[in-house]
């Protein structure tokens, strides 16, 4: 039997990893252990407007407005024959998904479909997803699926994903049960994760659990949290609560915050929500964070801060950044600044570099000036790296610029080698530079 599932992700159960940003897993045989991730749209935010979405001469139930959906849809609607349109069963509905081919319109149908999931309708809409694999590639219908079954049957859903996958493949199926059932029951699905023969994908089983029971109870439901005992997953369980959190406004979130104990969890809630506004909310990021520049629990959201607001505004980034107490927070922000801003405008990046008094504090940035510079000129981009202090960081840096401008200019390097005073091992390596993969090609476009 070949199945794929589904991952949540936040819950990189592990970064990105195991929870990254969707909720599923996709396995391909019995023996297959690669996790892929991705995050679903809930139809729960899908509002009933029977007009909007509607295509011209199809007889379609009430549909999602498009302003619930958040974009806008016109529709024009005077060759259509139906002039009077009437509420279909589930299996009308259904088949017209099926047949659908417009994603907009396919989800709206299969939401209103959803929305009608019954006792009395269930094994109907059974027969037509046995023709819908149980994979990653239609994990959105399968979560929309287990998401309204559970309003009503947790029990009758969790034992249908274990019909149709096994091991980790079911697990993660189960996690989207479970987004339902915490949502409408927390406690009971407390309870069911907490039975003996559950424990062993507890872990797992939890990311469903806490993503259900914050959407209707945030407090209860990161009162547990931060009493569970645990480790990387249960950060990722943290970062899941900032992003409820901050649905409720920035000041709410950053208390909310400031006030975790466990300096893990602290650490998690603080990357989340600098991932979240770094980019579109630096300014605001920034005034937060400054006030925690020496904490070692807000390093990576500094870490995260310089990379997003280089992106648009590195001038501005940089200057924050100059003015921050010197140490990890600082280095590391500077860092990725620098590489955001020499990929801009290297010239001005190289300018503010040069102005900068010389010593270890900046190798990272000089580190990540030259390895972004060589990729258009790394004959220029080995003055810089020369220029690092740290010994490992330097050769590390020499390393990947000389290979990168021996790929540019074999006989510049050539005669730049001799009388470079690197290692021999160093000059060998410089003259066997490893063929670029794909993704390294396309980075340098």
């Amino acid at each position: 039997m070949e199945s794929r599932f589904w991952l949540y992700a936040y819950v990189s159960l592990g970064g990105a990893v195991l929870f990254a940003s969707g909720y599923y897993l996709g396995l391909s045989g019995e023996n297959d252990t690669k996790i892929e991730a991705q995050k679903f749209v809930s139809y729960q935010n899908i509002k009933e407007s029977p007009k909007d979405l509607q295509r011209p001469g199809v007889k379609v139930v009430s549909q999602p407005s498009a302003s619930s959906m958040g974009f806008d849809s016109t529709v024009d609607e005077s060759n259509n024959p139906v002039e009077e349109r009437q509420r279909g069963g589930i299996r009308e509905i259904l088949d017209q998904f099926v047949n659908e081919t417009n994603p907009v319109y396919k989800y709206a149908t299969l939401a209103e479909a959803m929305k009608q999931l019954n006792p009395d309708n269930l094994e109907e809409t059974l027969e037509v997803f046995e023709s819908i694999p149980f994979g990653f590639e239609n994990m959105q219908e399968y979560r929309m699926l287990l998401y309204a079954w559970s309003q009503f049957d947790p029990y009758g859903a969790i034992d249908y994903c274990k019909s149709r996958a096994s091991g980790m493949g079911a697990g993660f199926a189960v996690s989207g049960v479970l987004e339902g059932w915490a949502s409408r029951s927390p406690q009971d699905a407390l309870a069911w994760v907490e039975k003996p023969e559950n424990l062993g994908m507890a872990k797992l089983y939890n990311f469903g659990l806490i993503k259900g029971w914050a959407s209707t109870d945030l407090e209860g439901a990161s009162e547990y949290v931060m009493n569970m005992e645990g480790g990387e997953e249960v950060e990722k369980l943290a970062g899941t609560l900032a992003e409820f959190y901050n649905k409720r406004g920035f000041g709410e979130a950053s208390r909310w915050a400031e006030e975790i104990e466990n300096p893990k969890l602290k650490e998690a809630a603080f990357t989340k929500l600098s991932r979240s506004l770094a980019r579109d909310q630096p300014e605001q990021m920034a005034s937060w964070l400054g006030e925690h520049s020496d904490k070692k629990y807000a390093t990576k959201a500094f870490e995260n801060l310089g990379l997003r607001w280089s992106e648009t505004d590195p001038e501005s980034a940089i200057d924050f950044f100059s003015e921050l107490p010197e140490g990890k927070n600082q280095e590391l922000g500077v860092k990725n600044i620098i590489g955001n801003w020499a990929k801009k405008d290297p010239l001005a990046a190289g300018t503010w570099l040069n102005e900068q008094p010389a010593g270890p504090r900046l190798d990272s940035a000089l580190a990540s000036y030259a390895s972004t510079v060589s990729r258009d000129d790394a004959g220029s981009a080995m003055e810089w790296a020369v220029s690092i202090s740290e010994e490992k960081l330097q050769q590390k840096t020499i390393r990947s610029v000389g290979q990168e401008w021996y790929r540019q200019d074999k006989e510049s390097v050539e005669a730049w080698l001799p009388q470079s005073g690197l290692s021999e091992d160093l000059q060998k390596s410089i003259r066997n530079p490893p063929k670029k993969n794909w993704w390294q090609s396309l980075r340098d476009l």
